[in-house]
């Protein structure tokens, strides 16, 4: 499933913001453009244009590892539904590695294997490569 233009356009213009305002310190724009993209994400999710991409990328702007892996298992669920192997992959590792941040290395290690596995399905070689290298320094 392709993510709509107007849905990619708008959550990477927001995701931009986010962090032009976290390079200069500006703390409350960022908390304010996060919210904005939460509040869209849960409304494509009602109007039923719901996409991992979405949840993923609020996980990828969310500093609190706890908070971020409920958006990244949101993303995963949807992944997995769609069929989307490549971004399964891609949330696995990023869930392991909130694992990491959380003090759970075998939990990370074990979405890592999950990672890989569905990798390993895919022809992205730099993932594949990033999955490797993040096994290889949890063992």
């Amino acid at each position: 499933m392709e993510i709509p233009k107007d849905v990619y356009d708008h959550v990477v213009g927001v995701a931009v913001e986010m962090a032009n305002a976290s390079t200069v310190g500006a703390t409350r724009s960022q908390w304010r453009l996060h919210e904005e993209l939460r509040q869209y994400c849960d409304a494509l999710a009602v109007d039923g244009r719901d996409h991992p991409f979405l949840w993923e990328t609020l996980g990828d702007f969310t500093s609190d590892s706890g908070v971020a892996i409920g958006y990244y298992q949101r993303a995963l669920q949807q992944a997995q539904h769609l069929g989307l192997i490549e971004g399964e992959a891609s949330i696995l590792l990023e869930l392991a590695r909130r694992q990491v941040d959380l003090g759970q290395p075998e939990q990370a290690y074990d979405f890592a294997l999950r990672a890989d596995a569905a990798a390993r399905q895919t022809d992205d070689l730099d993932l594949r490569r990033e999955i490797s290298q993040f096994l290889l320094e949890q063992s």
